[in-house]
């Protein structure tokens, strides 16, 4: 297995963590009774939550998972969807390396099933500025 599929296995397994955790703390939900409602078995939950998968999740049984815990499906994609980064020309290494952490930490905390609605319209708000002001500048 590759440093990338051991990558996407533990950010997935985080992703479920955070998902189960939130519905254990927020409605009382034992794995089982995630399982059952979305359809999804213990087995493969558990294996999810292991990072102890051969075979990549299948997209209906993610989209089901999701859809029980009320979560969206882009969250869990970007879970398994492995970033490559180009690093740039060495001058800029360690700014753009820095760079790269800030964003990451940015995109997990808004796909972090424990984030509220109020704290992801505060991220999206302060992007938009950020982008307003860096797009006004250029011109």
């Amino acid at each position: 297995m590759g440093a990338t599929d051991r990558a996407v296995q533990d950010a997935f397994a985080q992703f479920v963590r955070h998902a189960v955790d939130a519905a254990q703390d927020e409605h009382d939900w034992s794995i089982t009774h995630v399982a059952a409602r979305s359809g999804v078995g213990r087995s493969t939950i558990f294996r999810w939550l292991s990072g102890d998968w051969q075979h990549h999740p299948e997209l209906p049984k993610v989209r089901a998972f999701c859809a029980a815990l009320d979560l969206p499906l882009g969250a869990a994609l970007r879970a398994l969807t492995p970033l490559t980064y180009k690093t740039p020309p060495s001058p800029e290494v360690p700014e753009a390396t820095a760079m790269e952490v800030l964003l990451m930490a940015v995109r997990d905390r808004f796909i972090d099933p424990r984030t509220t609605s109020a704290e992801k319209e505060h991220i999206l708000a302060a992007l938009h500025q950020l982008a307003r002001r860096t797009t006004s500048r250029a011109g």
